[in-house]
């Protein structure tokens, strides 16, 4: 189960997130650009619930991407509250967002 770790900026503040996936696909431009609308998503639902604006830009950079096909490289759930996003995608159609360890989305 691959995953990448970020950090991502909205205007001069800094937060940490994590993208869970059962599949990370070699054909993209760079990993921030497959990150970025999923963190936009996410943190729009989290706005639109605390009645904010939505915002059309996350600057985001990549700290790590871990994949194995022989040894597991995820973690428990419990981690989810140590980040600011975290996204676990069990396929394309199926993503269940957390903001500030709060559920936001899933699909």
């Amino acid at each position: 189960m691959p995953f990448i770790t970020f950090i991502y900026t909205i205007g001069k503040k800094r937060f940490y997130g994590k993208y869970v996936a059962d599949y990370v696909s070699d054909d993209h431009e760079g990993l921030d650009d497959v990150v970025q609308p999923i963190v936009l998503k996410g943190v729009n639902a989290f706005r639109k619930q605390k009645g904010l604006s939505p915002i059309n830009h996350v600057k985001i950079g990549i700290l790590s991407f871990s994949v194995d096909n022989f040894v597991p490289c995820y973690s428990s759930e419990k981690e989810m509250v140590c980040f600011d996003f975290y996204c676990d995608e069990q396929n394309y159609y199926e993503q269940t967002i957390y903001v500030n360890g709060q559920k936001i989305s899933n699909k």
